[in-house]
């Protein structure tokens, strides 16, 4: 719940929020907006890999995903107050689903038109995406199924039933929205499970940000000789998840963290020098600076990370999650510039 505080902050005065239907939105809408975003803002910690979302007339859930586990989860998505009988269709999508085998899986995949892997197999993404060492196995895929039935907080109907098949062990939870118009502006909030913990955006936080080596194989170094952090055409846009103050980590695929600088600049800026849309922020290193591009830079392996900061990140990203705060941010650091050092002494003796 979002309440105004009295101006002697000693009052608590809560807020009138409403849900889609005040803005004439449908389902499709609300299915858009979280698979846009459910996977790495609204559920930072637990990010999960999208294969498939409702295809117009078909009996399907709303959106369908794998956790880092290979585990199914199906996602109901609820605008407004729903009927009696709103996860009992539910039910229905997740017998079916979880009879899928890895070759139907990997076909929907294929074919889910937001996925932005290639022409690679399932098992290869979600490796990717998650940071695993090895891919899983086809047979791991899909051994238990979670449902999570996303709703308008108001909708106490939907709570209850929810929490009486939770009462039966079925895996089922309940993520509650509401909007709240300030000011004449709209505001989403959404309570991811099991807790709802966010970066908070206003305070300092570490970033690993990928440097776009697939598709702009030069890109390290530019931004390297330029002092800057950036991202590149399409993509472009994902600089703006950062903020003056960050510390971002310089994610190179395939090889490992190879530098770390904090964000100076006052703002986001554009560049086409590199004949491609680029944004961008100026930054001032912490760690060595790269001098060497070809073959590879020094680096800090993408093993030794999950070591030092204790997190499984989302590596499909060009900004990795989960976010890191000050303090992780800045072990983080301090270790790759040990490492980088480390290697350096090791390459000249």
């Amino acid at each position: 719940m979002l309440f105004k505080l009295a101006n002697d902050l000693s009052e608590l005065l809560p807020l009138a929020f409403s849900d889609f239907t005040r803005f004439q939105k449908r389902e499709k809408h609300l299915e858009e907006l979280l698979s846009g975003h459910l996977f790495d803002v609204l559920f930072e910690g637990a990010p999960l890999l999208a294969f498939h979302q409702e295809r117009s007339y078909q009996p399907e859930g709303d959106i369908y995903s794998l956790n880092c586990a290979g585990e199914l989860v199906i996602f109901e998505l609820k605008v407004a107050t729903a009927s009696d009988d709103a996860l009992d269709q539910l039910f229905r999508y997740a017998q079916r689903a979880g009879q899928w085998q890895y070759p139907e899986i990997d076909r929907k995949f294929r074919a889910y038109p937001k996925q932005t892997y290639g022409n690679c197999d399932i098992a290869k993404a979600h490796q990717d995406a998650f940071g695993l060492t090895e891919p899983l196995k086809p047979e791991d895929f899909n051994r238990t199924q979670h449902l999570v039935v996303v709703g308008s907080a108001a909708d106490a109907g939907l709570v209850r039933a929810v929490e009486f098949w939770k009462r039966k062990n079925l895996p089922i939870d309940f993520c509650p929205y509401r909007i709240f118009e300030i000011n004449g502006e709209p505001y989403f909030e959404f309570f991811a499970k099991p807790y709802d913990a966010h970066t908070n955006p206003g305070q300092m936080k570490g970033v690993l940000f990928d440097t776009c080596r697939t598709y702009y194989p030069n890109g390290l170094k530019w931004m390297i000789e330029k002092r800057r952090v950036s991202a590149f055409g399409d993509r472009k846009d994902a600089v703006n998840s950062l903020s003056k103050g960050d510390v971002v980590f310089y994610s190179h695929v395939g090889v490992g963290l190879v530098a770390a600088a904090r964000i100076t600049g006052n703002r986001v800026k554009s560049d086409s020098a590199t004949g491609t849309d680029e944004l961008y922020w100026e930054v001032q290193f912490l760690s060595p600076v790269p001098t060497q591009f070809d073959p590879v830079p020094r680096s800090m392996s993408f093993a030794r990370v999950k070591e030092v900061t204790g997190k499984n990140f989302f590596w499909a990203r060009i900004q990795k999650v989960p976010y890191l705060t000050a303090e992780e941010a800045e072990n983080l650091s301090t270790e790759l510039s040990k490492c980088l050092a480390d290697e350096k002494e090791s390459v000249t003796e």
